[in-house]
């Protein structure tokens, strides 16, 4: 039972933090890669005055990150027979909230370099901004976008896994000592 709980610990610490660098990083390159690459080479989409474009297009990368690294975990829990889609619910839900929260913070705050850096933190989230102007609005929205994403990955993909499992392509995986 004690193996089981730090082995549950240690998933939600770990999906918890990868979820919150894939999003800081999704920043980072959408700022940098995203704006010089891709706004130097089709001047067209004029990225350097469109925001909510060039939030969209970082958007990709930590959305193509999470899908991988969730298909990837229903995979291994299909193929060790741990598959409990309730707990990773949970475990995406309580980061959900401790990733919005900051959101939250943000209408409280008077220095305007902090307001700043967490309206940075939900840039990604920020092509949601057509709803509401207000962070609080967009953040949420971006933060149930990313949520559903990871729980609707994992499941699919389980299904995806099952679907070759079913058809002899692959075969479960079993220790034997």
């Amino acid at each position: 039972m004690e193996r089981d709980s730090l082995k549950d610990l240690l998933y939600s610490l770990a999906r918890f933090g990868l979820f919150w660098a894939i999003t800081i990083f999704g920043v980072i390159i959408g700022r940098t890669a995203v704006l010089g690459v891709v706004g130097t080479l089709i001047p067209r989409l004029r990225l350097y005055d469109n925001e909510e474009l060039l939030s969209l297009l970082s958007c990709i990368i930590p959305a193509i990150m999470l899908i991988a690294l969730f298909a990837d975990d229903a995979k291994r829990h299909t193929a060790y027979r741990d598959y409990r889609p309730l707990f990773v619910t949970i475990v995406m839900l309580a980061t959900g909230i401790i990733y919005y929260i900051p959101a939250i913070v943000a209408g409280y705050l008077k220095e305007e370099l902090a307001i700043e850096a967490i309206t940075q933190l939900y840039f990604t989230s920020y092509w949601l901004s057509f709803v509401s102007e207000q962070l609080e609005v967009y953040a949420l929205l971006g933060t149930i976008f990313w949520v559903a994403l990871c729980i609707l990955t994992y499941v699919i993909a389980r299904r995806i896994y099952l679907h070759k499992f079913e058809n002899g392509e692959y075969a479960y995986e079993v220790d034997e000592f």
